[in-house]
């Protein structure tokens, strides 16, 4: 395991040690939930190692996070221990209920301790935001069993072994960034942990110095790379790259698979959501010209069908919902402490809200979104939780279009709409690329009074 930004390294022997001198700032006699606010760095690592060893259960969530709903999240779940990384302070910690005694962490992280006691789920072992950096309060429940069945599921499909090395190029908060650590630690391989972005300057250097095999990102990081002309990058060490968190085009997926194939390696598209642990299925490198736009087969010990049942009516005949079934998935979501309590709601069975349907080789072909979700830049959004934070300002309609929010306002002059534009990008901490405003004289309705979300001019 290797931090960039500091140069620190721990073998396998040394994490243990790290994770043993973490453990008693978060013993406590019973099961807690442990509030981990994580970045990519050892300390968050052996924060959420060092719980999982000690049998708690671990929440974690963006350290950079708004205080105002940091605190929102702690007051709503009532956590035994709250966990902030880079030496950051927990300012409201004497104001929260149970009033917070501060314990020295590992590294730089900083740990709060409360008097909770909130009732935990025997199984329960991780706890993922449900959508992206919105600071929802909806969050998804996963057992320890289904964390550790995804970890060795991918690790077999992508054939990962202890000479592998990766970087750590997506949030270890976010689903995917989750599964790409835990895959190698099974595996034995080792990781460097970055908190830069792979479109900035010194990513890549950091990279070939330290001689990373494999790189993960989602279609937003593809296209900027494109860009950039990656073709010409000198990075001899890579020999993998897999893309999640949304429809990458056909045309880019062709381009970094000639790419990867001229230097003798792999590029493998895959499909996922959070409360699978990510990833739900892989599509072959060696079958990806034959099967372009597919997101592939499920993963090891996963199945996927199709529910007709579950899907609008009018689409093709064979399109319907995706159903994903496998150890992987979660026992249900959370809204409140209590909901911590339940346990396993879904019986491995996951209703994707995905459109789509199977060729005759059971290869998945994605064709929609039956629910109100989007991805922006491969973050999951809630599309009524953006819309509530415009409605603050009037009445709004949001929808996905393309790889954009497109926002429609009933209020507002050009002036009032890109300052909005511009907060909307800094709350949820993406581009604000990412949005277009569009300014509309009335919303159109429907008899019931609901928004006529196919009858706005897209």
């Amino acid at each position: 395991m290797i931090e960039a930004e500091t140069e620190q390294v721990l073998s396998y022997a040394e994490l243990q040690r790290a994770i043993e001198q973490a453990g008693p700032r978060l013993a406590v006699p019973q099961k807690s939930l442990l509030f981990l606010f994580a970045r990519n760095d050892l300390a968050s690592v052996v924060a959420y190692l060092a719980a999982l060893a000690q049998g708690h259960a671990v929440a974690l969530l963006d350290a950079e996070l708004n205080p105002v709903l940091r605190r929102q999240l702690i007051e709503r779940y009532r956590p035994d221990l709250v966990w902030l990384a880079g030496g950051a302070e927990l300012a409201e910690a004497a104001e929260l209920p149970g009033a917070g005694e501060e314990q020295t962490g590992w590294g730089d992280g900083r740990c709060w301790k409360f008097e909770s006691h909130c009732s935990l789920h025997p199984e329960l072992g991780v706890l993922l935001s449900t959508s992206g950096t919105t600071g929802s309060p909806k969050l998804v429940r996963l057992s320890r069993s289904a964390v550790a069945a995804n970890a060795a599921s991918i690790g077999q499909a992508l054939g990962l072994s202890a000479a592998d090395r990766a970087v750590a190029s997506l949030p270890i908060f976010y689903a995917y960034g989750l599964s790409v650590l835990n895959s190698h630690l099974l595996a034995g391989a080792s990781l460097l942990l970055t908190r830069a972005g792979p479109v900035e300057r010194g990513f890549w250097d950091t990279l070939r110095r330290q001689e990373c095999s494999s790189f993960a990102g989602v279609p937003y990081t593809y296209q900027m790379l494109q860009r950039l002309g990656f073709e010409n990058f000198d990075v001899p060490s890579l020999r993998v790259m897999t893309q999640a968190g949304g429809r990458l085009e056909p045309r880019l997926v062709e381009h970094f698979q000639r790419h990867m194939a001229a230097r003798g390696g792999r590029f493998f598209v895959m499909y996922g959501q959070t409360e699978a642990v990510a990833r739900m299925a892989v599509l072959p490198p060696e079958r990806l010209s034959e099967k372009l736009g597919s997101v592939g087969r499920a993963i090891p010990g996963g199945e996927l069908c199709i529910d007709p049942s579950g899907a609008p009516a009018g689409l093709p005949a064979g399109v319907g919902e995706v159903v994903y079934r496998g150890p992987n998935v979660m026992l249900g979501y959370a809204e409140t402490a209590a909901d911590l309590a339940r346990g396993d709601e879904q019986r491995g069975e996951l209703r994707t809200g995905d459109l789509g349907y199977l060729d005759a080789d059971g290869f998945l072909f994605i064709t929609g979104r039956s629910k109100r979700m989007g991805k922006l830049f491969g973050l999951r959004v809630s599309l009524d939780e953006v819309e509530d934070l415009v409605r603050e300002r009037g009445p709004a309609a949001v929808v996905q279009h393309g790889e954009r929010l497109l926002v429609f306002c009933a209020f507002g002059d050009a002036g009032a709409l890109d300052a909005l534009r511009g907060e909307l990008a800094s709350r949820l901490r993406v581009h604000r690329s990412g949005f277009e405003l569009r300014r509309i004289d009335a919303l159109p309705t429907l008899p019931s009074g609901k928004i006529d979300y196919p009858g706005l001019p897209v």
